[in-house]
């Protein structure tokens, strides 16, 4: 069944990674502009020798950003605090001893690279990773300034900058936390949607299968009873006994069926067996091209080619007026053939009841439920049914091929 997409939490982490993105690339936009403003300030006020320290640590949060911006990880984010931190510490350091008193009026380009430090921004498109790396990077970038302000000496005097970021940071995050939580309140439940979807499509499945057991076993042998006069023979009484465990013990529930091919007798001699079993009916049923055939076929496949296989002899018993039928068998190009073949009244397709389940429900669905096929000749000469799935191994000797 097809997976149900859920637009709703995919919008939500795409707003989110995109808000963080934008974070990431104004720290670089920001970093590039400061550079030119710090470069310019030092040297007007006759401080060069702050230029190599102070740029190197603007470049090192800029590349830091760039890293985090292609590659979101909770490792790179770390580093981006980390390694941000002793890089703020350096530049502020920098700054405040070059004499050139650039936190005068404000320390407006002091805490450029603490104020970058809460720009982080979300991770995996989560909006509360957004609020809590916010977090982390406003308590690291005070740290760096109370650290730098206190190597040289100075009051510490980080600014507003650094919160008013954490603020805007936290309300975005929030928001977009709120908004996806109310369209999940208002919003049906999608996930709840598709599980009752595919409850209901296994509902119908098991309905379909128990429909099968019941028209495979107890009606198949209610019928042929009412159409033999006298007494049982023990054959019949056999297959009454085995019919009856099938539809009283049998769990029609899916269980998982596996593709795999498991070796068994052989479904030619399956066949053969099963077309035993209707000497006790009064319809011989002739096989041939069993002896040739070679190939293998998994659980469901066998199970399917018997059950459709029992249905058709059945329909021959039931219907055809006849005492009389062929059991033919082959493979070619790696399907398996199976024809049922009688020389009873035959039918017309289109006269048939909907409620009759015998063809469309014993025989082609069952089939059809595992990648194979079903073609139904009749007519004044009798009927023809002719099963064909695949098979997992065809031999290279095939004897009975049907044309």
């Amino acid at each position: 069944m097809a997976q149900i997409a859920l637009p709703r939490d995919v919008a939500s982490a795409v707003i989110v990674r995109g808000l963080a993105a934008a974070q990431r690339a104004i720290v670089i936009a920001v970093v590039v502009i400061v550079i030119v403003a710090v470069v310019e300030a030092l040297t007007v006020r006759g401080a060069a020798a702050a230029i190599p320290p102070a740029v190197a640590s603007l470049i090192v949060i800029a590349a830091l950003a760039l890293l985090l911006l292609v590659r979101p990880t909770a490792v790179t984010a770390t580093a981006y605090i980390v390694l941000g931190s002793a890089a703020s510490v350096v530049y502020v350091v920098a700054l405040l001893t070059a004499g050139a008193r650039l936190d005068e009026p404000g320390p407006y380009l002091v805490n450029r690279i603490a104020t970058a430090l809460g720009m982080v921004g979300a991770l995996n498109g989560s909006a509360r990773s957004g609020v809590a790396w916010s977090v982390a990077g406003f308590v690291a970038a005070e740290a760096s300034l109370v650290i730098g302000f206190s190597i040289v000496g100075r009051p510490v005097d980080g600014g507003l900058s650094p919160l008013i970021v954490l603020v805007l940071a936290v309300v975005a995050y929030t928001a977009l936390a709120a908004a996806r939580s109310r369209l999940r309140r208002r919003i049906p439940d999608l996930d709840r949607l598709q599980w009752e979807l595919e409850l209901a499509d296994r509902q119908r499945e098991l309905e379909r299968r128990a429909a099968r057991v019941v028209h495979d076993t107890v009606l198949a042998d209610l019928a042929i009873i009412a159409s033999r006069p006298g007494e049982l023979d023990e054959g019949a009484r056999a297959r009454l006994e085995r019919d009856l465990a099938v539809a009283a013990e049998a769990s029609v529930a899916r269980t998982g069926q596996s593709e795999v091919v498991t070796p068994r007798a052989g479904i030619a001699h399956d066949l053969l067996e099963l077309a035993g079993e209707y000497q006790w009916s009064g319809v011989t049923v002739d096989v041939s091209g069993w002896e040739s055939l070679d190939v293998e076929v998994s659980s469901p496949v066998r199970d399917a080619v018997l059950g459709a296989t029992r249905a058709a002899l059945d329909n021959v018993v039931r219907h055809a007026g006849t005492d009389h039928a062929e059991l033919v068998v082959g493979s070619r190009d790696g399907r398996l053939a199976v024809l049922v073949v009688d020389g009873g009244v035959g039918f017309a397709a289109t006269g048939v009841e909907a409620d009759r389940l015998g063809v469309r429900s014993s025989i082609a669905a069952r089939i059809g439920d595992v990648g194979g096929a079903v073609r139904v000749w009749s007519g004044d000469e009798g009927t023809t049914v002719m099963l064909t799935v695949p098979v997992a191994r065809s031999g290279s000797a095939v004897g009975g091929e049907p044309s």
